[in-house]
Protein backbone atom coordinates (compact mmCIF):
# COMPACT_ATOMS: atom_id res chain seq x y z
CA UNK A 1 0.00 0.00 0.00
CA UNK A 2 1.25 3.47 -0.86
CA UNK A 3 -0.16 6.97 -1.30
CA UNK A 4 -0.75 9.53 -4.04
CA UNK A 5 -1.01 13.30 -4.05
CA UNK A 6 -3.72 14.73 -6.31
CA UNK A 7 -5.68 17.92 -6.83
CA UNK A 8 -9.36 17.80 -5.91
CA UNK A 9 -11.69 19.87 -8.10
CA UNK A 10 -15.04 20.48 -6.40
CA UNK A 11 -16.81 23.59 -7.71
CA UNK A 12 -19.24 23.82 -4.74
CA UNK A 13 -16.51 24.24 -2.10
CA UNK A 14 -14.62 27.41 -1.21
CA UNK A 15 -11.29 25.68 -1.70
CA UNK A 16 -11.98 23.75 -4.91
CA UNK A 17 -8.39 23.17 -6.05
CA UNK A 18 -6.70 21.71 -3.00
CA UNK A 19 -4.17 18.89 -2.84
CA UNK A 20 -5.19 15.71 -1.08
CA UNK A 21 -3.23 12.59 -0.08
CA UNK A 22 -5.04 9.29 -0.73
CA UNK A 23 -4.14 5.69 0.03
CA UNK A 24 -3.80 3.42 -3.03
CA UNK A 25 -2.95 -0.21 -3.68
CA UNK A 26 -0.80 -1.27 -6.62
CA UNK A 27 -1.78 -4.61 -8.16
CA UNK A 28 0.72 -6.42 -10.35
CA UNK A 29 -1.05 -8.04 -13.30
CA UNK A 30 0.68 -10.06 -16.01
CA UNK A 31 -0.13 -9.63 -19.71
CA UNK A 32 -3.07 -11.59 -21.13
CA UNK A 33 -3.11 -14.02 -24.07
CA UNK A 34 -6.26 -14.71 -26.12
CA UNK A 35 -6.95 -18.46 -26.37
CA UNK A 36 -10.52 -18.58 -27.67
CA UNK A 37 -13.77 -16.92 -28.68
CA UNK A 38 -17.29 -17.55 -27.32
CA UNK A 39 -20.51 -16.39 -28.95
CA UNK A 40 -23.72 -15.96 -26.94
CA UNK A 41 -27.30 -15.93 -28.23
CA UNK A 42 -30.02 -13.97 -26.43
CA UNK A 43 -32.90 -16.17 -25.20
CA UNK A 44 -35.96 -15.26 -23.10
CA UNK A 45 -34.14 -16.72 -20.08
CA UNK A 46 -30.87 -14.88 -20.70
CA UNK A 47 -27.69 -15.49 -22.65
CA UNK A 48 -26.84 -18.99 -23.88
CA UNK A 49 -23.51 -19.96 -25.38
CA UNK A 50 -23.77 -20.66 -29.11
CA UNK A 51 -20.22 -21.58 -30.19
CA UNK A 52 -16.82 -21.81 -28.56
CA UNK A 53 -13.69 -21.79 -30.71
CA UNK A 54 -10.26 -22.30 -29.16
CA UNK A 55 -6.92 -21.24 -30.65
CA UNK A 56 -4.58 -23.60 -32.46
CA UNK A 57 -1.99 -23.63 -29.68
CA UNK A 58 -2.68 -23.42 -25.94
CA UNK A 59 0.30 -22.97 -23.65
CA UNK A 60 1.06 -25.36 -20.82
CA UNK A 61 0.12 -22.64 -18.33
CA UNK A 62 -3.39 -22.58 -19.73
CA UNK A 63 -3.70 -26.36 -20.04
CA UNK A 64 -2.63 -26.80 -16.40
CA UNK A 65 -5.90 -25.14 -15.36
CA UNK A 66 -7.91 -28.03 -16.86
CA UNK A 67 -6.18 -30.69 -14.72
CA UNK A 68 -6.26 -31.34 -11.00
CA UNK A 69 -2.80 -32.96 -11.00
CA UNK A 70 -0.65 -31.92 -13.97
CA UNK A 71 2.20 -34.35 -13.28
CA UNK A 72 0.01 -37.48 -13.12
CA UNK A 73 -1.99 -36.56 -16.22
CA UNK A 74 -1.30 -37.58 -19.80
CA UNK A 75 -1.50 -33.93 -20.95
CA UNK A 76 -3.93 -34.66 -23.78
CA UNK A 77 -6.25 -31.66 -23.30
CA UNK A 78 -7.08 -29.83 -26.56
CA UNK A 79 -4.99 -32.11 -28.78
CA UNK A 80 -8.01 -32.88 -30.98
CA UNK A 81 -9.05 -29.22 -31.09
CA UNK A 82 -5.60 -28.36 -32.48
CA UNK A 83 -6.02 -30.85 -35.32
CA UNK A 84 -9.02 -28.88 -36.65
CA UNK A 85 -6.71 -26.01 -37.55
CA UNK A 86 -4.34 -28.20 -39.61
CA UNK A 87 -6.48 -29.91 -42.25
CA UNK A 88 -8.56 -28.22 -44.98
CA UNK A 89 -11.92 -29.61 -43.81
CA UNK A 90 -11.30 -28.34 -40.31
CA UNK A 91 -10.46 -24.85 -41.56
CA UNK A 92 -13.67 -24.76 -43.64
CA UNK A 93 -15.65 -25.77 -40.56
CA UNK A 94 -13.96 -23.05 -38.50
CA UNK A 95 -14.85 -20.45 -41.15
CA UNK A 96 -18.49 -21.64 -41.04
CA UNK A 97 -18.45 -21.39 -37.24
CA UNK A 98 -17.10 -17.83 -37.34
CA UNK A 99 -19.71 -16.85 -39.95
CA UNK A 100 -22.50 -18.35 -37.84
CA UNK A 101 -21.24 -16.47 -34.79
CA UNK A 102 -21.27 -13.20 -36.76
CA UNK A 103 -24.80 -13.84 -37.95
CA UNK A 104 -26.58 -15.09 -34.83
CA UNK A 105 -24.65 -14.00 -31.74
CA UNK A 106 -25.59 -10.88 -29.82
CA UNK A 107 -22.58 -10.99 -27.48
CA UNK A 108 -19.01 -11.99 -28.37
CA UNK A 109 -16.44 -12.64 -25.63
CA UNK A 110 -12.80 -13.68 -25.84
CA UNK A 111 -11.27 -16.26 -23.51
CA UNK A 112 -7.94 -15.05 -22.13
CA UNK A 113 -5.37 -16.37 -19.70
CA UNK A 114 -2.59 -14.75 -17.71
CA UNK A 115 1.11 -15.38 -18.32
CA UNK A 116 2.18 -16.61 -14.90
CA UNK A 117 5.79 -17.26 -15.95
CA UNK A 118 6.37 -13.50 -16.14
CA UNK A 119 5.49 -13.03 -12.45
CA UNK A 120 7.79 -13.86 -9.55
CA UNK A 121 5.24 -16.24 -8.01
CA UNK A 122 5.45 -19.98 -7.48
CA UNK A 123 2.09 -20.58 -9.12
CA UNK A 124 2.17 -22.09 -12.61
CA UNK A 125 -1.55 -22.41 -13.35
CA UNK A 126 -2.88 -19.54 -15.41
CA UNK A 127 -6.02 -17.64 -14.49
CA UNK A 128 -8.67 -17.93 -17.22
CA UNK A 129 -11.41 -15.36 -17.80
CA UNK A 130 -13.77 -13.98 -20.45
CA UNK A 131 -13.66 -10.40 -21.67
CA UNK A 132 -16.66 -9.02 -23.56
CA UNK A 133 -16.03 -7.16 -26.81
Amino acid sequence: MTHTLREVHRPGLKISKREEVEAVTIVETPPLVVVGVVGYVATPRGLRSFKTIFAEHLSDECRRRFYKDWHKSKKKAFTKACKRWRDADGKKQLQKDFAAMKKYCKVIRVIVHTQMKLLPFRQKKAHIMEIQL
